[in-house]
């Protein structure tokens, strides 16, 4: 394996400069989600020809054109998805190895305002790649598209299939693109998932809700005695609790195994929203107030439990006051994203994170629970295939100045060569003089 090794190694040297490019192209595409429809397609076009031209099997479909899929207990309504196709390449096996899929979004959020560059031009400073998507996740696609391709050039046969998909729609919940590949049958022995993990191996991952909280009073001029509730200043009491909240959760950590020292547990305050914005002036409080959160969990928290726990969380900290105001309203806004984990005995764990360390010199591949919430859900709640989340180095995912660490993401391309290889099994043809059957087991 040591010559496999360092075969790949010297394959992502030479080719550092079409690694990169790749992410490059695939950032120029603007494919911002606006949440109910979206931008996907001319990247996705883009990518199904480079896959084409890999001689890869090469799938272009919208979720829409999949039987069953409203059907399935995982879709959820309300998104248009004409003209957003997810694409899916097969890279086809002699049939006697395990299958693997590389699952990644195209879909970005919206370019936060604070960017000082064009977050569709990137731009390289300081071994940094700029632009919008390079973390979150078109790197991970990328480095799993060149990984397949180093496969190729160097001459190896897989055994078992292995894929590689971008789906569209995975921001602000979306995930009936990952579900549509799912319903449609693409459902491996396995899937890493290329999310921003900074090369940690996350076999779990939280979950998440966001709501709109509405608080009700009554409004006016106390100029006859009448009572006055202002539902701003319950609001303002309700976001002194989520943050004291918010501590005291992080102090706890988390479930074995893979969030016991889980103190990133976020509840944020997205939006405050009261009174008449279109009026010149308000002379009098608000009739409503409402405050959108959006609040993490861990695996194994239900949606129902997760808002119980708030209400009653602020209903004992305002115990005097609180049997004067009108009951919080709590409307969902996207999906709940349950967490999800896989069993940790599940072997491409220790073997991605074996490769990770090894190649990157212990710097990478502890094995721990993802900080965020994700699309992995669909393959760990509703499929037989056990998603592991692992993906670049870099920062900044959701804000401006986004990038990826450049010499850590080449590290990445040959880490998902190598755990393809190895999980998948392998015929070596080029890289020794000899024939060589390998597989993982």
């Amino acid at each position: 394996m040591s010559k496999v090794r360092e075969a790949i190694t010297e394959w992502v040297r030479k080719n550092e400069s079409r690694i990169i490019q790749l992410v490059q192209d695939l950032v120029s595409h603007n494919t911002v989600n606006h949440v109910v429809t979206g931008n996907e397609k001319e990247a996705q076009i883009f990518l199904s020809q480079v896959l084409r031209d890999m001689d890869l099997e090469v799938d272009m479909f919208t979720p829409e054109e999949v039987p069953g899929l409203k059907e399935h207990p995982g879709y959820f309504p309300g998104k248009n998805y004409s003209n957003r196709p997810n694409v899916v390449a097969t890279l086809k096996g002699n049939g006697d190895g395990k299958s693997l899929i590389f699952s990644s979004h195209m879909d970005t959020t919206v370019a936060a305002s604070g960017w000082e560059k064009d977050p569709w031009k990137p731009v390289i400073k300081d071994e940094k790649l700029y632009g919008l998507g390079t973390f979150d996740m078109k790197g991970g696609l990328a480095a799993s598209i060149m990984a397949i391709r180093c496969i190729q050039e160097l001459g190896f046969q897989v055994k078992g299939d292995l894929l590689v998909e971008s789906v569209v729609d995975e921001e602000f919940g979306g995930a009936n693109g990952t579900l549509a590949s799912r319903v449609r049958g693409y459902n491996p022995d396995a899937a890493i998932i290329p999310e921003p993990t900074n090369m940690a191996v996350c076999p779990g991952t939280h979950g998440g809700a966001l709501w709109r909280v509405t608080f009700s009073g009554n409004t006016g001029m106390s100029f006859s005695g009448e009572t006055i509730v202002n539902p701003a200043n319950i609001a303002a009491k309700f976001i002194v609790f989520l943050e004291e909240y918010e501590f005291n959760r992080q102090q706890k950590g988390g479930p074995a195994p893979y969030f016991e020292d889980d103190h990133v547990l976020p509840v944020i305050v997205t939006r405050l929203e009261a009174g008449d914005m279109t009026a010149a002036l308000c002379d009098s409080g608000p009739t409503e107030c409402h405050v959108d959160i959006w609040v993490e969990c861990h695996p194994n928290v239900s949606e129902e439990d997760l808002k119980k726990e708030i209400i009653d969380g602020f209903r004992a900290k305002y115990e005097d006051q609180y049997p004067t105001w009108n009951e919080p309203v709590f409307t969902k806004v996207i999906r709940f994203l349950p967490g999800a984990e896989i069993d940790q005995n599940f072997p491409l764990i220790n073997l991605l994170s074996e490769i990770t360390s090894e190649a990157t010199d212990q710097k990478y591949g502890n094995v721990t629970g993802a900080p965020f919430a994700c699309d992995a859900f669909m393959f760990n709640v509703y499929t037989e295939t056990p998603a592991i989340v692992m993906g670049p180095v870099g920062a900044n995912a959701h804000a401006p100045d986004e990038h990826l660490d450049i010499p850590e993401f080449l590290k990445l391309v040959e880490i998902y060569t190598l755990t393809a290889l190895e999980w998948c099994g392998y015929v070596e043809k080029d890289v020794h003089s000899d024939e060589k059957s390998n597989s993982y087991t």
